[in-house]
């Protein structure tokens, strides 16, 4: 009978262990993901659950642009096919060499996703006399600006188009599913189709963009300027 006492406690224990255990687990970041990486730029992914934070450090010579997106679920209109942002833009940061990234978590208990562009070398220059920005205002906003990016808001309403402008090489971030048609000078229209979250690269060159989808075209573009 002397043992059941010490049993008990035992048990206890571990049962209290095994839960501070379960509640120091909780939820956390996935490590970050790599999902661009070329000669000029490294893209990574970090989706990061309500009251988590999360960190990072430069490497040495690098600089970055970070993007805070508000994760949120589509909803859609009774009756229709239409679909609202799936992410929402939440902050837009640039980090110099060595300078530590420091998340605080978001209000109202929304999921983030960071997407980190490290800059890794400066492209080389593209012609760039049609400035998207000068020409077509209505449609596209800078967010941030300095001596080696910039970042524009691209948004258009359904069936709006924007006139024959330069881009420069790009990173592009899709808040929203996206069906485009992009005509470039001398050429045929072509079809971008793209759905909200997805990341790319793209190399500077001239065109025109329309949105072909039933609700709004929603980007972010991260310009890299050239030497």
């Amino acid at each position: 009978m002397g043992r059941l006492p010490s049993a008990i406690f035992n048990l206890s224990l571990l049962i209290f262990l095994c839960v501070s255990a379960g509640r120091q687990s909780g939820p956390k970041s996935s490590p970050p993901n790599i999902i661009v990486e070329n000669d000029f730029v490294r893209v990574s992914q970090l989706d990061v659950p309500p009251g988590i934070k999360s960190s990072f450090t430069l490497n040495p010579g690098l600089t970055a642009v970070v993007m805070r997106l508000i994760l949120q679920k589509p909803s859609r209109d009774a009756g229709s096919q239409r679909t609202d942002a799936a992410l929402r833009l939440d902050r837009v940061l640039f980090l110099g060499e060595g300078e530590i990234y420091n998340h605080a978590e978001s209000a109202g208990g929304n999921a983030l996703r960071e997407i980190r562009i490290e800059l890794k070398a400066i492209p080389p220059a593209t012609p760039f006399v049609n400035d998207a920005v000068a020409l077509d205002p209505a449609h596209n906003k800078v967010l941030l600006e300095n001596d080696r990016v910039r970042v524009v808001h691209l948004q258009f309403a359904p069936g709006e188009k924007g006139p024959q402008v330069d881009k420069r090489p790009r990173v592009i971030i899709l808040l929203t599913d996206m069906h485009a048609q992009v005509v470039k000078p001398g050429g045929q229209p072509e079809s971008r189709d793209g759905t909200a979250g997805t990341v790319y690269w793209s190399l500077g060159g001239s065109q025109a963009t329309m949105n072909r989808n039933e609700t709004k075209l929603d980007n972010i573009v991260v310009e890299l300027k050239g030497k």
